[in-house]
């Protein structure tokens, strides 16, 4: 198991009718200006809310 089920990213690409793992990315977009960040605040959640809830989640494991 890699762990990574609080917060990543993972990339596949789709090619030929099969899907292709590519990464994962386990700090994607971790700035105020970042895709999730932003997407987060449309849901009333601040920055420092989402850090804190991955952290507490986080040590949780």
């Amino acid at each position: 198991m890699l762990k990574c089920d609080v917060y990543s990213r993972v990339d596949f690409k789709f090619y030929d009718d099969n899907f292709y793992f590519l990464e994962i990315n386990t700090l994607p977009g971790m700035t105020e200006t970042s895709l999730f960040p932003m997407a987060a605040k449309r849901h009333g959640f601040s920055f420092k809310d989402i850090i804190n809830k991955i952290i507490k989640l986080s040590l949780q494991k």
